[in-house]
């Protein structure tokens, strides 16, 4: 993802829009988007520093091409590399020791054209030779720590030039989100997987069945009281890859620029024809979902059926979304909650959605301590530590058999 300082946005009127790549006034732009990869697919070896001047390169003469739009680039293709570990201190301290060997045997030169002077290969030679490792090996790791130096191991690239300015339009989308008020999202169809992944976000939100049938989910930004660290604007923004790859939907976003009394908004929707970078995938919340339904279906407990997200709970005008239902043979429905992951913030917002939703078959599984919060709901509560066990729920789904 972009950095806050790479996001680029125009304002029109009280909206805001986010810089956009387009088919009729970018139509050049897959070329230049071919050679950007190309200078990344054959760049193993390269500095960062090397790779980012040459895209730049990429882009003289341009008129219409802001700084911010190359640095994103440069961002966006550095996102499928391999720059190897960070090196730290033992960069810092393989430096010292190469600068000290070498002190001993100053001035260096390429060509020796005296007797005070030293060639370098041989110094290099010698200095391989005490250090143990080749000098190629040696110089690789030399300045490994700094950011820009570093070198290029494996490019995993972009299917196509559109992809990547596909890639491009979405992550500018992305970064706009970084400082908004909150978002509200308006669908007809695939709610499901918008859920999915502002739970694997760990997103706090809000939902409610509006009047015409669609579903509207509140997320409470990064800019909003609750919540004022640029982290959350990041896990509000890695919704929109599912969100664009989604049918029928429109989001809105008050964007606080500076301290302005009246917000600029960012309206965007499905008639806008943004592309996503993924296709819709059917695709558990969290590894820990995702072994209990592979357990559940190991240990074969045939009295109950386990269906992932396959009903929603409605009070009005707000819904819940069961991590699971389990279906006795009788018919009988009980839903399952599970909740992992926690935060104060988190579970606050779960109380407050359970209350709602009193008098419902619901059965809470909980990691941790965080039990003792949901003891006043009136709902079963299971705990468990590190995995949830399908014989840990028996005794409970057996108290729902005789209700």
């Amino acid at each position: 993802m972009l950095t806050k300082d790479e996001a680029i946005f125009y304002w029109q009127g009280d909206r805001i829009e986010p810089d956009r790549l387009k088919t009729q006034t970018h139509a050049h732009y897959p070329f230049l988007a071919a050679q950007m990869l190309d200078i990344y697919q054959t760049g193993a070896g390269k500095m960062r520093s090397e790779l980012w001047e040459a895209v730049r390169s990429v882009f003289h003469g341009e008129v219409d091409c802001p700084s911010r739009r190359i640095q994103a680039f440069c961002s966006l293709l550095d996102e499928k590399s391999d720059f190897g570990g960070r090196g730290g201190s033992d960069a810092a301290r393989k430096r010292m020791r190469v600068f000290e060997l070498a002190a001993a045997r100053h001035p260096l030169v390429r060509v020796s054209s005296s007797l005070l002077s030293h060639d370098e290969n041989t110094v290099k030679a010698e200095i391989s030779r005490q250090m143990g490792e080749a000098w190629e090996d040696i110089e690789r790791e030399l300045f490994s720590d700094v950011f820009e130096l570093r070198r290029l191991r494996k490019f995993a690239g972009y299917a196509s030039p559109e992809a990547l300015l596909t890639r491009y339009n979405e992550a500018q989308l992305q970064a706009c989100l970084y400082s908004a008020t909150e978002v509200k999202i308006r669908t007809a169809r695939d709610y499901r997987a918008i859920v999915m992944a502002a739970k694997r976000a760990m997103l706090m939100h809000e939902t409610r069945k509006m009047p015409d049938g669609r579903m509207e989910f509140t997320f409470y930004g990064p800019a909003a009281s609750l919540r004022v660290t640029r982290r959350y604007g990041v896990d509000i923004a890695r919704i929109i890859p599912t969100l664009l790859a989604c049918s029928e939907w429109e989001m809105e976003a008050p964007i606080q620029i500076r301290k302005w009394e009246r917000l600029p908004v960012l309206k965007v929707s499905s008639s806008h024809r943004y592309q996503s970078s993924r296709e819709l995938q059917p695709a558990f919340d969290s590894k820990l979902e995702e072994d209990f339904s592979a357990a559940w279906a190991k240990a074969g407990q045939h009295k109950w059926r386990l269906e992932r997200e396959s009903d929603v709970l409605f009070r009005g005008q707000k819904a819940f979304f069961p991590d699971f239902t389990l279906v006795h043979n009788t018919g009988r429905r009980v839903y399952l909650e599970i909740a992992g992951f926690w935060t104060p913030e988190y579970l606050d917002a779960k109380c407050a959605t359970l209350k709602d939703f009193s008098g419902e078959s619901i059965l809470l599984a909980v990691r941790g301590n965080a039990h003792e919060r949901f003891n006043g709901l009136g709902f079963p509560v299971v705990t468990f530590r590190k995995s949830l066990s399908p014989d840990a729920l028996i005794p409970a789904l057996a108290a729902f058999e005789q209700a």
